[in-house]
C-alpha cells in the first residue's frame, strides 16, 4: 500500500489475511516497523477494513487470536486503538496500560513498545502521520517546536476523549460508504484536521498546557514567565527577577496572576517547586535521596518542606520516592 499524495481520494482498504509475515507486513506500512508474535499460528485471521487519507487513516482491525506486538521505534506515525471487544496491554514508556473499551492506548513514535492483544479484541485503529501532528502543533502555538509531540499513553474515554472517539466514529462509517463527499479533498481534508486538532487538545501531551494557555487567550507574557520560572526552580528568585524577567510592574503581576493563577506570583513559583520536586521523586533511580532532589529545587529547610509536601500531596516525600523504587 503506498501513501496517498496530498490532494489524492481516500483510498478505501478491506483485507483478510493468515500468515504471520502478510499481516505484519501490512501493519508495518500502515503504522511502522514492528515485530509480530503469535503463538497459535494456525488461528491468525487478520482482518483490516477502514479507509486511508493523505496523514492518516481510520480502520476496524483484529487477528482472531492473541498476539503480542513489539516496535523499537514507529517513526513517522502515532497509532492511537480503542477496542469494541476485548482487551489490549500497552507497554511503553516505563507505563503499563490495561485497554478496554473504556480505554484506549497512543503509541508514539520514538519509544520502544510492546502491544499484547486478546483472542477476541477488536478494535478502532487510528494512524496519524508524525508529520502532520508537528505542524498542526506549530500552527497552534504560532512557532516552531522544537520538542516531539508526547502524548501520555492511557487514553481514558471522559468527556473530550469520548467526544474525539465518536467523531471517529462517524468518519469511520462515512468513509466506508462506496461514495460519499469524502471523495471530495476540501471535504475530507478538513474532517482529518479536526480529527487530529481534537487528538492535541483532548489528550494531554507535552504541549497541552501552552495549547490550553492560547486557546483562553492569556497574556503571552506569563507563558514566558512559567517557563522562565520551572527553569531557575533551584534559584531563589525575588518578585524583583519576575518584574525585571517579565517587564511588567508589581501590580499587573499580581492582577494577571489572580486571575488567570488564581495565586500570587510567589506563592505560584513555589507551587511549580513542589511539583518538580514530586516529579523527580516519581521518576527516581534507587540511589536518589529526598533531600538532594529539595535541594537542588531550592528547598533549604528540610523539615519544614517535608511537613508542606505531605499537606499537599498526602504522603511524605519519602512515602513517594518508596514507592517509586519498589
Amino acid at each position: 500500500m503506498q501513501p496517498l499524495a496530498r490532494g489524492a481520494q481516500r483510498q478505501l482498504v478491506s483485507v483478510e489475511l493468515n500468515t504471520i509475515r502478510a499481516a505484519r507486513d501490512w501493519m508495518t506500512t500502515l503504522c511502522g516497523p514492528h515485530q509480530l508474535e503469535v503463538k497459535q499460528h494456525n488461528h491468525l485471521l487478520f482482518r483490516h477494513g477502514g479507509a486511508v487519507l493523505t496523514q492518516m487513516s481510520v480502520g476496524m482491525m483484529e487477528y482472531s487470536t492473541q498476539v503480542h506486538v513489539k516496535t523499537e521505534d514507529l517513526l513517522y506515525s502515532y497509532s492511537i486503538s480503542l477496542p469494541v471487544q476485548g482487551t489490549q496491554c500497552l507497554e511503553q514508556r516505563k507505563k503499563t496500560v490495561n485497554s478496554h473499551p473504556q480505554q484506549g492506548v497512543i503509541m508514539c513514535p520514538g519509544h520502544a513498545a510492546r502491544l499484547s492483544m486478546s483472542e477476541d479484541c477488536r478494535k478502532y485503529l487510528v494512524r496519524v502521520s508524525r508529520f502532520a501532528v508537528e505542524e498542526k502543533v506549530s500552527c497552534l502555538l504560532r512557532r516552531p517546536i522544537s520538542q516531539p509531540v508526547m502524548f501520555e499513553p492511557d487514553m481514558t474515554v471522559d468527556d473530550k476523549v469520548g467526544a474525539w472517539w465518536q467523531l471517529v466514529g462517524h468518519v469511520y462509517s462515512v468513509l466506508n460508504q462506496p461514495s460519499s463527499l469524502f471523495d471530495l479533498p476540501e471535504v475530507w481534508q478538513s474532517f482529518q484536521e479536526s480529527i487530529i486538532t481534537g487528538l492535541l487538545y483532548a489528550q494531554p501531551n507535552n504541549y497541552s498546557h501552552e495549547l490550553e494557555h492560547i486557546r483562553l487567550n492569556r497574556p503571552a507574557y506569563l507563558l514566558d514567565l512559567e517557563h522562565f520560572m520551572r527553569d531557575h526552580v533551584g534559584q531563589d528568585l525575588s518578585l524583583d527577577d519576575l518584574e525585571r524577567t517579565s517587564g511588567m510592574n508589581r501590580e499587573r503581576l499580581y492582577k494577571d496572576f489572580r486571575q488567570v493563577y488564581n495565586s500570587t506570583p510567589m506563592s505560584y513559583f513555589r507551587d511549580l517547586r513542589f511539583q518538580e520536586v514530586r516529579q523527580r521523586l516519581l521518576a527516581a533511580t534507587h540511589n536518589t535521596s529526598v533531600s538532594s532532589i529539595a535541594l537542588d529545587c531550592g528547598f533549604s529547610q528540610l523539615g519544614r518542606f517535608a511537613h508542606e509536601y505531605q499537606d499537599r500531596f498526602g504522603e511524605l516525600p519519602s512515602e513517594t520516592l518508596r514507592k517509586r523504587q519498589h
